[in-house]
């Protein structure tokens, strides 16, 4: 009785959030989206290469599905540290439903056509680039302060458990109903999603801005630009999804060209590094103290990088499965480790704007990254764009570790999660 007391006190405090009745609703409601998500994003891949058969078209979709999140990030954060985050999210889901449901309706009645989906794929994408820092901008609103560091481990935990089930579930439903009732399921996840934020209740509403929308807009660039942590954590952020789009964008190439292998090795790649997050998620979850966190978004783009390294040199399929679980390791304790420092030194006020710049640099550069990869591999091959990438991402990594070394940020040994920090470079 007594060893399992303290392994129980464990379990409760690393679910703690959940004790808060309206961010459990809120997590629970995610469970559906997040899931029809993954479902959304595999049937839409699956549509547009079975309408155009052509490589480019699919650079072309990515482009149209995560660039305005890298064009809009500035313009997105502002207007969320601006206006009620809970009706702007509830107007974007229900937004996101039409268009899902339009989407769906044209690939169900066999109307749907390339330039159709090259209309409705950047709307959905305008829309998920204002949602995206909304919603975490929002988890800070229903949670006490000292929380927010397990609601945001959660939300992450919950979004790569859905990434192990979400393409499977994607893929067997476009292959055998047809992508338009993939389409159908994100629609119906939605609806949960919608009645909770119409309903929820927030804890602790933050400040909203009342100055010029451009002044706003300039602030925000400039505390990101200022703040010695901030500036840093951002940058690697960037170069993280930049030098490991490689592995998540070109896969099935990878498993082909590179192992010599079916497509199904790109599954289980998949899966393991699924897994290999999920471990993170579970162990940033468990624990969260804020000064241990501080040393995880450098060290995990070091492990990154030198696993992009070990992979582009891997001529063997053990090898490579054996790495893909570090990789999943190293990208979801990099991310979580990041958006948790981000959100502790926001002011009040700036949340949005600040995580609207992380969803830039993480997401946002996706599509980015994936053109200059896929040129760099029609040049040098695969293998050498991995390790090329490994290396600027170990590297920089590095230096960012000496950079603090010669200008250390905010101390976070005894640091309160309601206080932001302003330290300056």
């Amino acid at each position: 009785m007594s060893t399992s007391a303290p392994a129980m006190h464990r379990w409760r405090r690393a679910f703690r959030a959940l004790n808060e009745p309206a961010y459990r609703r809120y997590f629970l409601a995610q469970v559906p989206l997040v899931v029809g998500t993954w479902v959304h994003s595999i049937a839409l891949g699956w549509l547009m290469w079975r309408l155009s058969a052509s490589p480019v078209m699919l650079g072309v979709l990515a482009l149209c599905d995560l660039g305005p999140t890298f064009l809009l990030g500035p313009l997105t954060g502002t207007l969320v540290d601006r206006v009620d985050r809970r009706k702007l999210l509830l107007g974007l889901i229900c937004t996101n439903f039409v268009l899902i449901c339009t989407l769906a309706v044209l690939a169900i009645t066999d109307n749907i056509t390339v330039a159709a989906m090259l209309i409705l794929t950047p709307a959905i994408g305008i829309i998920a680039a204002f949602e995206s820092p909304t919603r975490q901008a929002l988890v800070a609103e229903l949670v006490p302060a000292g929380d927010l560091r397990n609601a945001l481990a959660l939300n992450s935990l919950l979004f790569n458990t859905a990434r192990l089930i979400g393409p499977a579930i994607g893929g067997v439903v476009a292959a055998w109903a047809g992508e338009g009732w993939a389409f159908i399921i994100k629609a119906l996840a939605l609806l949960p999603a919608i009645y909770v934020v119409a309903t929820m209740k927030l804890r602790a509403p933050e400040p909203r801005s009342r100055g010029r929308f451009l002044d706003d807009m300039r602030s925000g660039l400039a505390f990101a630009r200022s703040h010695v942590e901030v500036a840093r954590i951002l940058i690697l952020v960037g170069i993280c999804s930049l030098t490991s789009v490689p592995y998540f964008s070109f896969l099935p190439v990878l498993a082909d060209q590179m192992l010599k292998a079916d497509a199904s090795l790109a599954g289980l790649l998949m899966s393991i590094t699924g897994i290999g997050s999920m471990t993170a998620g579970l162990m940033l979850t468990f624990a969260d103290r804020l000064k241990s966190m501080q040393i995880w978004p450098v060290w995990s783009a070091f492990l990154l990088g030198l696993v992009l390294i070990g992979m582009g040199l891997s001529t063997s399929v053990g090898l490579t499965a054996f790495l893909a679980l570090p990789m999943g390791f190293a990208i979801l304790s990099q991310n979580l480790a990041s958006n948790t420092l981000l959100q502790h030194f926001a002011p009040p006020g700036y949340r949005g704007r600040v995580m609207a710049l992380y969803s830039m640099m993480m997401l946002g550069t996706v599509p980015i990254g994936s053109l200059i990869a896929g040129w760099l591999a029609a040049w040098i091959g695969l293998s050498a764009v991995f390790v090329l990438g490994g290396t600027i991402c170990s590297a920089t990594a590095l230096l960012v570790a000496w950079h603090r070394h010669l200008h250390p940020g905010p101390d976070l040994s005894g640091a309160d999660p309601q206080t932001a920090s302003t330290t300056r470079a």
